[in-house]
């Protein structure tokens, strides 16, 4: 009862620190989901709906957290939401929080709902979703999700750690070399992996910074039926696109296509 009663007050002073919530039927209560796994979740949520993240404060049992961001509608006016977060040894609660003058729309706490309560049946880590052929997944991860994925930040000085997934599902032995990797940001423009010094010092002297270094995607074969998984290191941006090459091993023929940055 004490418990209980505490997990409440907590929550209301969340709720006075951080503004006017939607009503109580937009909260999502998620049983035996942790903290961690909860504000990583909330994260991807806002990110899948086209909000930039500008805060996020790590939940905890001893205290409340939250997430908010903004993102531009189509009207041209910016728009804003936060989630609070609350958990203990039962689970989580998230409640959306609405941006502005409260209306009795609750868009966005409803978009958040739905979004949130499928994208948390889903892996944290993804690989690409088809079951043949050849599959390439590319992930910029922000500041706040490095933090939730590898504890903290991995770079310094704003560049940005890629995480790159490619899964084989072709009888062939295959190479993708991260030279033939570039990315695309929103002005057209294509930018390579930092390589040599220029990456050395853009990795952050930290664990995060030590698990990028050491699994850095290299060039040695992806193998029929293999999954490999890695980090690219690029400079600062926005990116939306990435070009990609991957050569078959046997022929030494390359097969080039464009994929979206997730």
């Amino acid at each position: 009862m004490y418990q209980t009663l505490m997990r409440r007050l907590g929550f209301l002073l969340a709720v006075v620190l951080w503004g006017c919530p939607a009503p109580a039927k937009y909260a999502i209560d998620r049983p035996g989901l942790d903290c961690t796994r909860a504000a990583r979740v909330a994260h991807k949520t806002m990110t899948t709906l086209g909000y930039t993240i500008t805060e996020m404060t790590d939940p905890s049992p001893a205290r409340a957290g939250s997430i908010a961001g903004t993102k531009a509608a189509p009207d041209g006016k910016t728009r804003s939401g936060r989630v609070i977060i609350t958990c203990s040894a039962k689970g989580a609660v998230l409640q959306p929080v609405e941006g502005g003058l409260v209306t009795n729309e609750y868009e966005f706490s409803r978009t958040f709902g739905y979004s949130f309560n499928t994208l948390v049946q889903r892996p944290d880590v993804e690989t690409p979703w088809k079951s043949s052929g050849l599959q390439v997944l590319v992930q910029a991860l922000d500041p706040f999700e490095a933090r939730l994925d590898l504890g903290e930040v991995a770079t310094v000085g704003d560049a940005v750690p890629v995480r790159v997934t490619v899964r084989n599902e072709t009888d062939r032995k295959v190479r993708l070399e991260a030279a033939r990797l570039s990315l695309v940001d929103a002005n057209g423009t294509s930018h390579e992996p930092l390589a040599g010094s220029a990456l050395t010092s853009a990795i952050a002297s930290n664990a995060a910074g030590q698990r990028v270094r050491s699994e850095i995607f290299g060039d040695k074969p992806i193998a029929a039926r293999e999954t490999r998984i890695g980090f690219l290191v690029f400079p600062p941006g926005k990116y939306k696109e990435a070009r990609v090459s991957i050569e078959d091993i046997e022929t030494e023929e390359s097969d080039g296509f464009v994929t979206p940055v997730e």
